[in-house]
């Protein structure tokens, strides 16, 4: 039976002489928050809502407070219609697609603006097609009766199953739709090294936008010299970013949090659990040398 992430985080944590630097109070809080952080969903849904439980990575699709619908105008859409008006053509980058309600969403809502609208969506599977009721589920229904490759008046839409780190493309994006799984159990999609992979294939004054506020990946986007912005929270306490690539903005990373510190990935094929236990050694090292172990 393959073991869990958790399971593969603690044994490769354990396997990190690094950890043994840490005093026995800190390996016990460090174990404490992995084990916080790894535990079971409990959550349900709502009777009505449509979203897909993954079971690899122990969480769903889309939020469970908001539904799919709401968190695609929420947090993707309507932050950046205004920004796009004036492009004629778009292209757009879609990782972590999953139902392909963001980019559906955001295609619907463009070609309503007369755009022309070309997107890239990368994954590595594909969940089955859900209706939604909404006028964006034509383009998404089209999507998969075409075999993933849509072609039509106004619209290119291509689906690559793979993982998006071996992302090799010669376009460059307007606007990328980061919606892959969070950033401590799908690591991967959220470390420097892939958010700068992404930053070679974006355009000037291109934009990034995602649902998430982890301060790890707000850190390695303004090392990247992007203009963060943050949207006000749907659902959620806390708001979701969206960052503008910008030569002129210069980067401002909170270095007294150590969770700041950027997940990395040098290679771009580094296992999960590595990266995650080497993000989190590094963070407590950081905590023991200037913060007091708590008691709690």
């Amino acid at each position: 039976m393959e073991k869990s992430l958790k399971e593969r985080v603690l044994i490769t944590l354990k396997n990190d002489k690094r950890f043994y630097i840490l005093s026995e109070r800190y390996q016990e809080i460090l174990l404490k928050e992995l084990s916080n952080i790894y535990k079971e969903n409990t959550y349900t849904l709502n009777i009505d809502q449509a979203n897909i439980y993954d079971e690899y990575y122990k969480e769903f699709y889309h939020s469970i407070t908001t539904g799919p619908l709401e968190e695609a105008y929420s947090k993707f859409v309507n932050p950046v219609l205004g920004l796009l008006k004036e492009k004629s053509v778009i292209n757009v980058l879609d990782i972590g697609s999953g139902m392909f309600v963001n980019s559906g969403v955001l295609a619907y809502e463009l070609l309503k603006l007369g755009k022309s609208v070309n997107i890239t969506s990368v994954d590595k599977k594909i969940p089955p097609f859900i209706a939604l009721n909404h006028d964006s589920d034509e383009i998404r229904y089209m999507l998969y009766k075409s075999n993933f490759y849509l072609n039509s008046n106004r619209l290119t839409w291509q689906v690559i199953l793979e993982d998006a780190r071996a992302l090799k493309t010669n376009m460059m994006f307007d606007i990328i739709l980061h919606d892959g799984f969070s950033p401590y159990r799908n690591p991967s999609l959220w470390t420097l090294d892939f958010l700068y992979l992404l930053y070679k294939n974006i355009k000037e004054e291109g934009i990034w936008i995602s649902y998430t506020s982890n301060k790890s990946v707000q850190s390695s986007l303004s090392f990247l010299n992007f203009k963060i912005d943050f949207i006000a929270p749907v659902g959620r306490k806390r708001p979701s970013i969206m960052a503008l690539k910008t030569s002129k903005h210069k980067s401002n990373i909170d270095f007294q949090n150590p969770y700041s510190i950027p997940m990395r990935d040098i290679t771009l094929n580094t296992d999960e659990e590595e990266i995650i236990s080497d993000y989190f050694i590094r963070v407590y090292l950081l905590k023991s040398k200037y913060y007091s172990p708590s008691k709690d």
